[in-house]
């Protein structure tokens, strides 16, 4: 089993995308909307939508929104919880390495750090399939961390509670792949729960590169919702191409 598919669990569930609020959810999407300038009915194109929070306040809002995703218990609870929307959401069991996306999307997102789960060169497969599945003047959107914040405020070890559970995770960053390799060890009362895993982190200009020799047009990179342009200390990046 690869790393995450094992990283991603009932616990990291429900103890972390299971707990964004709604109104975290819609501000998420207020922002989309804004800078990809969407209209009503287009078709948008959710990568590693995990229970699909995004997606489904998408198709909440009017608009054709197909998530993929490789965790099947994930993509169970994001249909039972379309049941509750008049609107919903398609969504579809796959490794995105190797499915076929269809075509014809006025958007592709990429939320909340999905990205840098493979080698390099599958994640720039994955950048060539979303250029791929994009109409011509297609956008796409990719929220991801900085990795020059990252090694300013780089943490080798972290010992929190988490729902009354110790969990210690030990990080070991390799500059010359830049990846963050860690092991997590959760301590719960039937025994200690390990995880590990190696992450690709990426800075601005690094991805902003890749996507241009893709043929992505650069349109704006962004510290937050007031769209504050990026700088070294931000931490989470929203960044928009244009195909």
């Amino acid at each position: 089993m690869e790393w995450f598919s094992d990283l991603y669990d009932e616990f990291r569930m429900r103890t972390g995308f299971g707990r964004v609020p709604a109104k975290q959810t819609r501000k998420d999407i207020d922002f989309i909307c804004d800078v990809l300038e969407l209209n009503e009915g287009d078709k948008v194109l959710d990568l590693f939508c995990g229970a699909g929070r995004h997606s489904r306040e998408l198709a909440r809002r009017g608009y054709l929104a197909t998530g993929i995703d490789l965790n099947p218990n994930y993509l169970e609870l994001a249909k039972q919880l379309c049941k509750e929307t008049i609107n919903t959401s398609n969504f579809i069991l796959g490794d995105v390495r190797k499915i076929y996306y269809g075509k014809g999307y006025d958007a592709v997102i990429i939320m909340f750090q999905s990205f840098g789960y493979f080698s390099d060169v599958e994640d720039k497969l994955i950048l060539r399939k979303a250029f791929k599945a994009l109409k011509p003047r297609g956008r796409f959107f990719i929220e991801i961390l900085n990795r020059d914040w990252i090694l300013k405020n780089y943490l080798k070890d972290q010992d929190t509670k988490v729902d009354s559970i110790r969990v210690v995770e030990k990080r070991d960053f390799d500059i010359l792949t830049s990846r963050n390799n860690f092991i997590i060890k959760r301590y719960e009362k039937d025994g200690v729960v390990t995880k590990s895993g190696s992450w690709r982190l990426y800075s601005a200009h690094e991805i902003k590169n890749i996507l241009e020799d893709i043929g992505f047009r650069f349109i704006g990179g962004y510290s937050n919702f007031k769209k504050e342009p990026l700088r070294t200390d931000t931490r989470l990046m929203r960044m928009v191409f244009e195909k």
